[in-house]
């Protein structure tokens, strides 16, 4: 059962990956408290918590707000992004099973049906499950814990600010489909390069974070 300072988090992080508190919000700390029927201390807790993930920052004298990371901060984090990511395509070529082989295919055909109807909100679940069929199968749990809690921060810029849109749901569909063939013919480099490929879209996401940054996107 999760405890008072867990539900409060998790309720943070839910509005911060919907745009529901944007990046540069204040956080109303009493408003959380009133919510939850809590005192201050939990929810400040919970606060202090991401604010080490790196979702919230404590500004002296003023409050806590959503952390609003600069230019190089995103391009920084994309970059460790595609990085990991490529690590776990080559750990799951090596360790996956006959089973998991199969359960990755179906994956990949279950986003193909998003991409042919247009639903780009289905195709980003199905692209979901499809990265965690890959997590379990890389069999490292410590890295997988690394990368939602990266995916946590730039889930924003992917889900509501374009980087996942309709014009780019087919493409990434496809690059799918090369860290597929990779994975289930054994050859992990391949695996590797087509995920950072796939992660960094070619540089193109890099850019459009550089310039919703500059931008000042709410």
């Amino acid at each position: 059962m999760q405890s008072l300072q867990d539900r409060i988090r998790e309720n943070v992080v839910s509005a911060i990956q919907t745009g529901a508190l944007p990046p540069g919000a204040q956080i109303d700390e009493k408003a959380l408290a009133d919510a939850f029927d809590s005192s201050r201390t939990p929810v400040r807790e919970a606060l202090l918590m991401l604010a080490a993930q790196g979702l919230v920052t404590i500004v002296p004298r003023a409050g806590m707000f959503v952390h609003r990371p600069t230019a190089a901060e995103l391009v920084a984090m994309f970059e460790t992004l595609a990085e990991m990511e490529g690590v776990v395509a080559r750990l799951a070529t090596q360790r996956i099973t006959a089973a998991g082989k199969k359960v990755l295919a179906n994956a990949h055909e279950a986003a193909a049906e998003h991409v042919e109807r247009g639903d780009t909100a289905g195709y980003i679940e199905a692209n979901r499950k499809f990265h965690d069929v890959l997590y379990q199968a890389a069999a490292n749990p410590f890295l997988s814990e690394q990368i939602v809690q990266l995916r946590r921060r730039l889930a924003i810029y992917w889900q509501k600010k374009g980087l996942i849109n309709d014009a780019r749901v087919p493409s990434s569909h496809r690059e799918h489909g090369h860290v597929v063939e990779a994975v289930l013919a054994g050859n992990a480099d391949v695996a590797a390069e087509a995920m950072r490929t796939h992660i960094s879209a070619g540089g193109k996401a890099i850019a459009d974070l550089v310039l919703l940054a500059s931008a000042g996107v709410e």
